[in-house]
């Protein structure tokens, strides 16, 4: 489809009138050089180039692709071009080509090496994180058992809260599966917060299963704890509301990971950076695109949302963010320059 672009701006139409426009009567004098207002190009807003924007090929990192691509040329006038990326190929393609100009969603802690080396040559800079509200990965409950108890909101007042889970020792932790580092991590945690006498954990034997177990869970509304991770549809498919574990404890982290921990102390999971990244010439050529992007922090709730949609039939990264953009318009206006605006 295609994407239509920003009419010209008003400064624009308003000095070309006070220049005297095609088929006035009679061409007035330009001001003096001083007083003229700059008029803002696509040149001056975009830079000369082709921006291009990583597919990074999972789903919400295709539908960012795409709401960028959308914004940026139907609001900015930019010439834009989704390209195909992941990770690694497209962290090493921007470090040393200055191509593609924009990755939506580099996750910077799986590749160190080639992140670290490119920001440190400034090839490559974050310009902001990707997502905005609650952990990447936790503990959630379901949204009922949340809406009847707000007061239930970190997991160390689950074993004073006890009474709400059903019988001791029955209760559902459902964690995930066994092969997966976070189970034993789970099964710390649970240990640390002096879980274990209260829940039993469930360990499902792949992702499928794990899904299965929360829309059991979800359909019989029963009040049971689950380990999951965002952006994921579902989070908003099956209306789960993350509990908070605390602050992130380096000290206690490696005991988690250990299948023998003797004495496990409770933490967050570590918080696993995901930026906006962008090639150093965008900075240089387009500023105005760099502010857009720095306000472009997307909630991860609306992306949860539209990661639900999605997964429905028929539902395309495209068709979704075409949505977002004409149905969203009070969160992503937000994210131009004021000078746009």
């Amino acid at each position: 489809m295609p994407i239509a672009v920003r009419p010209l701006r008003l400064a624009a139409l308003a000095l070309l009138l006070a220049l005297g426009g095609p088929g006035s009567a009679r061409a007035q004098p330009a001001p003096p050089p001083s007083t003229l207002e700059p008029v803002e190009t696509v040149a001056s807003i975009c830079g000369t180039r082709e921006i291009t924007i990583a597919d990074m090929r999972w789903p919400s990192a295709s539908i960012l692709a795409h709401i960028h691509q959308i914004i940026l040329a139907g609001e900015l006038g930019c010439e834009t071009r989704i390209v195909d990326g992941d990770t690694a190929s497209t962290g090493s393609s921007m470090a040393t080509t200055q191509q593609p100009a924009i990755a939506p969603e580099m996750w910077i802690s799986r590749i160190p090496e080639i992140w670290n080396s490119a920001t440190l040559a400034g090839s490559v800079r974050p310009v902001a994180n990707t997502y905005l509200g609650g952990p990447m990965e936790g503990w959630f409950i379901p949204k009922f058992l949340a809406d009847e108890h707000p007061e239930l909101a970190k997991a160390e007042q689950l074993f004073d809260m006890r009474g709400l889970f059903g019988e001791i020792g029955k209760s559902r932790f459902v964690s995930c599966p066994p092969d997966w580092a976070c189970s034993v991590i789970n099964r710390n945690l649970v240990r640390a917060l002096r879980l274990h006498i209260i829940f039993k954990i469930e360990e499902p034997a792949n992702r499928f299963e794990l899904d299965q177990l929360l829309s059991d869970a979800i359909s019989r509304r029963q009040r049971a704890v689950f380990y999951y991770w965002q952006p994921n549809a579902a989070i908003s498919q099956f209306g789960l509301r993350s509990i908070e574990l605390g602050l992130f404890n380096p000290d206690a982290w490696p005991c988690l990971g250990m299948a023998e921990c003797e004495t496990p102390l409770a933490s967050a999971f570590p918080a696993e950076p995901v930026v906006i990244a962008i090639a150093s010439w965008l900075q240089e050529e387009a500023p105005i695109v760099v502010d857009y992007l720095q306000q472009s922090i997307m909630p991860l709730e609306e992306m949860n949302r539209l990661l639900a949609q999605l997964s429905e039939e028929g539902g395309t990264p495209e068709g979704v963010a075409r949505e977002f953009y004409e149905t969203r318009q009070e969160l992503w206006s937000k994210w131009l320059p004021a000078s746009l605006n």
